[in-house]
């Protein structure tokens, strides 16, 4: 590159933070004692990784201020594990299953 012959160097990046996103209303019943979390993925993941390991949870949440019905967003990080994706059997799991691994 010369810069008295003019032209343009550029340099570009895009990058994901992959995470879990609760879903606003979840539908999935309890089981076994045992909340369950319906969640969307974001990102590309590599979800096993996050398998049968605890987690912890962080986001923005809407909450009530209980003046005129307003509302106001807060950050929240809860460090302490809450939740846990466990892995499925691999007897339980699809020939494709097998192969994302």
């Amino acid at each position: 590159f010369d810069v008295s012959k003019g032209g343009v160097v550029m340099a570009a990046a895009h990058t994901d933070s992959p995470c879990l996103k609760l879903r606003p209303r979840t539908k999935v019943p309890s089981k076994a004692g045992m909340l369950q979390l319906g969640v969307d993925t974001y990102g590309g993941g590599l979800w096993h990784t996050w398998f049968d390991r605890p987690l912890g949870l962080a986001g923005k949440v809407v909450v009530s201020t209980g003046k005129n019905g307003g509302f106001e967003e807060r950050l929240v990080k809860i460090q302490e594990p809450l939740c846990l994706i466990p892995n499925l059997a691999i007897h339980l799991q699809t020939p494709e299953e097998r192969k994302a691994f």
